[in-house]
């Protein structure tokens, strides 16, 4: 009995435990990463109702993490207006952060190098195409719409014009990769007969 005595006490944490069942939580805890703090702590950001013993057995019972101590702070957030259009200004609702101190320290892996199995390229994609949007809203606001004309072209339409010039030249020829009904062979050997007569001409 003694030793399975000291076996469930090593299972158990150096804190009692909470009696509080929560079942199909709603709640999101995000772990941030901090390069200041040392390794034997880490923060969280938690839902404005917890309370640090809510956290502490949250690690305990999901993930075997013993906390020994907690500390946490409510940060405001700045005024933001409600929109563009309006001048009527808010306070987002504020985020409560805390800091626990760890019974085992905790080291943070490398940030990979490949980033493409998380789909770096489409969040890059995704940013890019926000920060336009935001600097073509505030030009709006100031009044400076710029003409589609000025604008750099895309990616996609600078590519589709180098095709239709090397189209134009006869350097690529296009095709649809689409077998004509017979019918119609007979037609497109006279037009391409009609070309070649005209760019002799030319060449001539």
């Amino acid at each position: 009995m003694a030793e399975v005595a000291k076996t469930v006490a090593r299972q158990l944490p150096g804190f009692k435990l909470g009696q509080k069942q929560v079942f199909l939580p709603s709640h999101v805890i995000t772990f941030l990463r901090k390069e200041h703090l040392p390794p034997n702590e880490a923060c969280f950001k938690v839902p404005l109702r917890f309370t640090k013993f809510d956290l502490r057995d949250y690690l305990w019972n999901l993930y075997n993490v013993e906390v020994t101590k907690v500390r946490s702070y409510v940060k405001q957030q700045p005024l933001t207006q409600r929109n563009s259009f309006s001048r009527s200004w808010y306070r987002p609702q504020p985020l409560k952060i805390m800091t626990v101190e760890l019974a085992k320290p905790f080291q943070w892996p490398e940030l990979p190098e490949d980033k493409e199995p998380w789909s770096n390229r489409l969040w890059k994609m995704r940013e890019e195409l926000m920060e336009k949007r935001n600097q073509e809203h505030i030009e709006r606001q100031r009044f400076q719409i710029p003409l589609k004309s000025k604008e750099d072209p895309s990616k996609e339409r600078q590519q589709l014009a180098d095709l239709a010039k090397q189209m134009l030249s006869g350097e690529v020829k296009w095709s649809n990769d689409v077998d004509l009904d017979p019918k119609w062979e007979k037609i497109v050997e006279e037009q391409e007969k009609k070309a070649e007569k005209v760019k002799a001409k030319q060449d001539a």
